[in-house]
């Protein structure tokens, strides 16, 4: 199985350019640019790949002298807007950003950025004043005006926390050679939440937990964890579900400690979950490889010869399909593919690589058609 964008002109995808310089995006454009150039948490991997899909790093900044976005008018919004595209193109880091305006952008390319993990559905829905700013590679990004003036994102492939944080800090010192802003040196930096007031850090690994979910231990397995540090959320963040057996683990507070302990407490909890689901794998092969096998096969049976597929069922099979993979039931199959294929099977995906308005059920024939496409081997 190659990785999907070798196949693209199979399906009808929309025509790219390799214009990558600084602009502001009016129209679906840069959108359909961003496609096919998945981002780095899609195209790399480590040692900790076969659990943990991608870690995160966000920071909660805002600009003193401006009110909060949710007490603030569209002019002090604008206002914030201009100084952080002024400071973003000043930052060594965001040389060859887009600069998206949501409110220009169709509600499908909105949630397009929601699937791809570069804004959150809150920001999406407020969209007067909102910009994203989306580096090289999707590697670092920064909401401006969501729940704070700003929230930058650092996002790698794979359990690379420290190397997230580094980047990431990087982009906070450059923008503040710019932008003053918020702190009090009795709470640190103020932000519209109190859980984010102090480091305004947000340390989040997105864990892929099948073999975990069959022994039907996810529960148990989560409340070990203590409640008042860790945070389990579903797939697009907090307030969702798990889909496709993946979840994120993130901190909770952030008054009272330092980066470097938030940094090191989320790591930690990464490798236990990794070490239990694991032991799980090995557990299930141990017990019943071949209905374990069976499982694995008839997931692929499904995805290779389905005509109508909704987006939660192919997740749930993909998953399975990822799990066979790790176990080498299906050595031909690549990780990276497979995770490629989770994003790409999602809805504003599907709108946009078949570039037509289409129904609910039009979307599950195509995702079916697309999912067989991607599958031959």
């Amino acid at each position: 199985m190659n990785e999907i964008g070798s196949q693209k002109n199979r399906i009808r995808p929309r025509k790219t350019t390799d214009d990558v310089s600084i602009k502001t995006v009016n129209s679906t454009s840069k959108v359909n640019d961003l496609l096919w150039n998945f981002g780095s948490w899609l195209t790399e991997e480590d040692q900790f790949s076969d659990i943990v899909i991608s870690s995160r790093i966000r920071l909660a900044r805002n600009i003193k002298g401006h009110p909060f976005p949710n007490q603030a008018s569209t002019g002090d919004l604008n206002q914030v807007l201009k100084k952080v595209k002024y400071a973003c193109e000043k930052c060594h880091s965001f040389k060859k950003a887009n600069f998206i305006e949501i409110e220009k952008l169709s509600e499908w390319d909105c949630k397009y950025f929601v699937e791809r993990r570069l804004a959150s559905p809150q920001f999406i829905e407020r969209k007067v004043a909102s910009l994203l700013v989306v580096g090289p590679q999707e590697s670092l990004s920064i909401m401006v005006n969501e729940e704070d003036h700003l929230r930058m994102q650092c996002i790698e492939g794979g359990l690379k926390i420290s190397q997230a944080w580094k980047k990431i800090r990087t982009v906070d010192d450059e923008l503040e050679e710019n932008l003053n802003f918020s702190y009090s040196r009795k709470f640190g930096y103020l932000t519209a939440c109190p859980t984010n007031l102090g480091t305004g850090l947000r340390v989040s690994v997105f864990v892929h937990l099948p073999a975990l979910s069959m022994q039907d231990k996810i529960n148990s397995v989560m409340e070990t964890l203590p409640t008042s540090e860790i945070a389990v959320r579903g797939f697009y963040g907090e307030g969702t579900e798990s889909i496709g057996n993946i979840f994120q683990i993130s901190n909770q507070l952030t008054l009272g400690r330092t980066e470097e302990s938030v940094v090191e407490r989320i790591t930690a909890t990464a490798k236990k979950l990794i070490e239990i689901e694991r032991k799980a794998r090995y557990e299930l092969l141990e017990k019943d490889s071949i209905k374990l096998e069976d499982i694995v096969f008839r997931a692929l049976g499904i995805l290779k010869n389905a005509r109508i597929i909704s987006s939660l069922e192919s997740m749930d099979l993909l998953s399975t399909l990822r799990l066979g993979r790790e176990l080498e039931f299906l050595k031909d199959f690549s990780r990276l593919a497979i995770n490629q294929l989770m994003v790409l099977v999602q809805p504003a995906h599907l709108q946009k690589i078949y570039d037509e308005d289409l129904s609910a059920q039009e979307r599950d024939i195509v995702r079916a058609e697309f999912i067989r496409e991607n599958l031959r081997i």
